[in-house]
């Protein structure tokens, strides 16, 4: 039986990587033609240095101890605090220049765009969204919008390279890139064939900007690319924009692909735990998938509360490079076994218009049968629920489910423990009752039990290969669990020997 699985690893979140499209800065750009000398496709380098430090060895002479004591004591955070800094002026802007070569000016409070792209209101109107994100910053990273009220920075957005070397706006050093780059007080930008997507490689690189300026670098990988997706990610609906999104369905985010990225991954056994993302090497970005899981794991640590404070004080602290991750898990103390628990349960059911709240894990520790039977009511509109049942190794038990409920409002889409057979998720009948196993001294780092399930319907019988606590849950899509209603009742028995 599939139970017998759970003494084993189950399941392991390993590294790697796949093929796949839509990262930030490695989606192929659309090349307009031109009578000009084509231009060289560009080739990955390397990305930008934003005081990242990477994990050292220890010298025989003992340098790196010394290094390492440097970084870790007590007065490490207050040597490198994140601090303004005034960034590197990369080119400066000569009208005749731009007009000679075809290119012209938009500018808003806070940005000056040059671009070759004929007038258009998806291409005019950059600089408006521009401008309405930074506000949004100055929100999330606490920063007086008064005293930064006149920061600006520039950008060229491309469809050909040629004009903007002949107006001397890109600088001979500055490396080769396929999307977007982003170095002291301006960024480049490649064109898109998607409005959205242009748009979330403007506010991704602007984000990379204004970290630079404000706190003097990004921090590790992860958090310096996942931070720059987060704000990326986005909806520009009337004037107003909003990031920070969970897209609801990719048709929303064409070119995007990130949910895509960590599905994929999972499906082939290539999942990233938490440290698989927080230890991603400054040369990871390179490849698309990065992109997919660092976006993941800051929208993760970003909406679960057990992390939410804490992760919001990283941007005090970036300037520690790779010494922040350390520091972060040594804030959470014993809590990052469950962290990383419910980590797996987002990868294994990533979404579009993932809920994170209502996906949480809810625990509580369970307790013998005490009697004949031991009732539980399960949530239609939670993920894991605990029934508080404990069943032990070595007995059987009886398993009775009943209720009806809604999994969809409008129309109505009613269902009974077995589910709906007209409509799957995960290949399971949506709707249908789930179980599986946990143990409550259950401590990582092997995958969560809660990984390996099993169905239950309106009725199963139980064997258990280890003592531990029933969990439950209704099979539906993580995204859509708002608008379900109803309760599941469930009866558990031990069968007579």
């Amino acid at each position: 039986m599939r139970w017998l699985l759970f003494g084993m690893l189950l399941l392991v979140l390993g590294c790697g990587s796949s093929e796949q499209p839509a990262a930030t800065a490695q989606v192929a750009p659309a090349q307009s033609p031109t009578a000009e000398k084509p231009v060289e496709t560009p080739k990955p380098t390397e990305p930008v240095k934003r005081a990242k430090m990477e994990p050292v060895k220890k010298e025989d002479d003992g340098s790196v101890a010394v290094l390492n004591q440097f970084m870790n004591n007590d007065g490490a955070a207050e040597r490198f605090r994140a601090a303004p800094t005034d960034p590197y002026v990369e080119f400066t802007i000569d009208p005749a220049k731009l007009a000679a070569n075809g290119l012209r000016q938009l500018q808003g409070k806070h940005l000056t765009l040059v671009t070759d792209l004929p007038s258009s209101p998806e291409v005019d109107e950059l600089p408006e969204v521009f401008d309405a994100v930074f506000p949004l910053w100055c929100d999330y990273f606490q920063i007086d919008p008064a005293k930064y009220a006149d920061w600006r920075v520039k950008a060229c957005l491309m469809s050909r390279e040629a004009p903007f070397i002949a107006a001397e706006l890109v600088p001979a050093n500055l490396p080769k890139f396929l999307h977007g780059y982003s170095r002291g007080d301006a960024f480049w930008l490649r064109d898109q064939p998607s409005s959205q997507y242009r748009r979330h490689l403007l506010l991704h690189e602007g984000t990379h900007a204004l970290m630079e300026r404000m706190f003097g670098g990004g921090g590790p990988p992860w958090y310096s690319e996942g931070i720059a997706e987060y704000f990326g990610t986005h909806y520009w609906r009337d004037g107003k924009l909003t990031v920070g999104v969970i897209p609801a369905s990719k048709e929303e985010m064409p070119m995007w692909g990130r949910i895509k990225i960590i599905r994929d991954d999972f499906a082939a056994s290539q999942g990233k735990t938490l440290d698989d993302v927080m230890n991603y090497p400054a040369d990871a970005h390179l490849q698309n998938n990065p992109y997919g899981w660092c976006w993941g794991a800051v929208n993760y640590l970003e909406n679960d509360p057990r992390t939410h404070d804490q992760f919001r004080k990283l941007q005090e602290y970036v300037r520690l490079g790779y010494d922040m991750n350390r520091r972060f898990k040594e804030s959470l103390g014993d809590q990052w076994p469950l962290i990383d628990e419910g980590w797996q349960m987002f990868v294994a059911n990533a979404d579009y218009g993932y809920d994170f709240p209502r996906n949480q894990i809810v625990y509580a520790p369970g307790k013998p049968l005490s009697g004949d039977t031991a009732t539980a009511f399960i949530q239609s509109n939670r993920g894991w629920q605990s029934t508080g049942i404990l069943l032990e190794v070595g007995k059987t038990y009886e398993i009775v489910a009943q209720g009806r409920y809604l999994l969809k409002q409008n129309p109505e889409w009613p269902s009974e423990p077995n589910g709906i057979t007209l409509h799957y998720f995960n290949g399971r009948p949506l709707g249908e009752l789930l179980c599986g196993l946990r143990p409550d001294d259950w401590n990582g780092p092997a995958a969560s039990p809660l990984t390996m399930y099993e169905t239950v319907g309106n009725h199963r019988t139980l064997t258990p290969p280890l003592t531990a606590t029933l969990y439950m849950k209704v099979n539906d899509n993580p995204g859509q669990l708002a608008d379900n209603i109803g309760e599941v009742e469930i009866h558990v028995r031990e069968q007579s020997k």
